[in-house]
């Protein structure tokens, strides 16, 4: 190769270089941590540490956890067939291998998080047969008793429920109180059971981590230090996460407030060529997964043209921020448009079509007092006008 061929070919190999890093810089690793801020900007990061209520890691500075809304770590692929499934305090559910009760704690041996220990009185409900459907369980654990565990035992080809006391579950029969006189069992008879729930706080929980295997904890980050997340549970009680484990925090500011979670002042539907239909929290108008093109959503209110709902904002929120759209159930049809008034007057509008990409909204609602968000139909009456207020939120400035 001749000099002048040799100085060519450096220079491509460098030219090469150069491109591959400047691609590298722009396509961020799909494999590394990705935090989510209230105002959905996003930063990444290739390890963390978490201590004094902060946030650090290896490409980012520190960060207050009031700042953050949600930390993506890794995919969650949940379990096909967990051998039980706790139903915990602060909305936490977990998959089990295997699960004991003996002097109030439950040990539980999980697939990924290895052996935890949880009090009796974190525990809401168990099921035994996570895959089998009972409309009386659920009942039970939507409404628990204040002095007496509900358990469901299996009578034949039926589930029957009794009001009793646990004592114990062991690995081949349970015990507990009925009526004064104690029972034993075998282990395969218990279909579930519900906690009495005399004592319990079920409050919103700070963090909501979300394991690889689908099981989620509620509770509030207290350290991240040896690869494991130390997370302490409602009422006081700890446990600790390999960092291995985790796919996401969801994080719970004093800085924001969904508005599927508050309930309107004010409601208003009406419907020009169908009946009304009710509005939804966290679902679409038809009670599916909120969509917005390619993407979807845990969080937001679906609604159908027309409809104004009012909430109250007390004048201590200063953005209201959400992404909308109409919704990808209409199958790109719908024609709508979206408004936010804050104390009756408008300050946002945008007319919205089906075939429109999900857009990105943060509207100044500084000092108001109350808030709407209002749908109308566009053109062809309100035809599929399958409106999405998706993540839709009230955020507090730092200043």
């Amino acid at each position: 190769m001749t000099t002048a061929s040799r100085s060519w070919a450096a220079f491509l190999l460098a030219l090469a270089l150069i491109l591959a890093s400047q691609a590298s810089a722009q396509q961020p690793s799909t494999g590394g941590i990705v935090l989510t801020l209230l105002g959905g900007e996003t930063l990444q990061a290739k390890s963390l540490a978490f201590a004094g209520g902060k946030v650090t890691g290896e490409g980012i500075q520190a960060i207050s956890l009031e700042d953050v809304r949600q930390i993506r770590i890794a995919p969650a692929t949940p379990e096909a067939k967990p051998a039980a499934l706790l139903h915990l305090l602060g909305g936490g559910r977990l998959s089990a291998k295997s699960v004991t009760i003996a002097s109030d704690q439950c040990q539980v041996e999980t697939s990924l998080a290895g052996k935890l220990s949880i009090p009796l009185d974190q525990l809401r409900g168990l099921r035994l047969e996570p895959a089998a459907a009972n409309a009386e369980f659920d009942k039970a654990l939507a409404a628990p008793s204040p002095d007496k565990d509900r358990l469901f035992i299996k009578v034949e080809d039926k589930v029957d429920s009794v009001a009793g006391v646990l004592k114990s579950l062991g690995e081949k029969e349970f015990e507990f109180d009925l009526d004064g006189e104690s029972r034993k069992l075998p282990r395969e008879k218990l279909f579930g059971l519900v906690v009495a729930q005399g004592g319990a706080e079920d409050e919103p929980v700070k963090a909501l981590v979300t394991l690889k295997e689908g099981s989620t904890l509620g509770g509030e980050i207290k350290s991240l230090s040896g690869g494991k997340l130390a997370l302490a549970l409602p009422g006081g009680s700890k446990v600790e996460l390999p960092w291995e484990s985790l796919a996401s925090i969801a994080l719970r500011s004093s800085r924001l407030a969904f508005l599927s979670d508050l309930k309107p002042v004010e409601e208003e539907q009406r419907s020009i060529a169908f009946l009304d239909v009710p509005w939804q929290r966290d679902r679409s108008v038809q009670g599916k997964t909120l969509t917005l093109g390619p993407r979807t959503f845990d969080k937001g209110i679906g609604c159908h043209a027309e409809c104004r709902l009012s909430f109250a904002a007390d004048g201590k929120w200063d953005v209201l921020a959400a992404v909308i759209g109409i919704d990808a159930e209409t199958g790109g049809k719908g024609d709508c448009i979206f408004t936010v008034l804050a104390d009756g007057e408008s300050v946002f509008t945008k007319r919205v079509k089906g075939t429109d990409p999900p857009q990105e909204i943060q509207v100044e609602i500084s000092r108001a007092k109350q808030v709407t968000l209002a749908v109308e139909a566009g053109m062809g009456l309100d035809l599929s006008d399958h409106a999405d207020w998706c993540d839709v939120r009230f955020i507090k400035s730092t200043k």
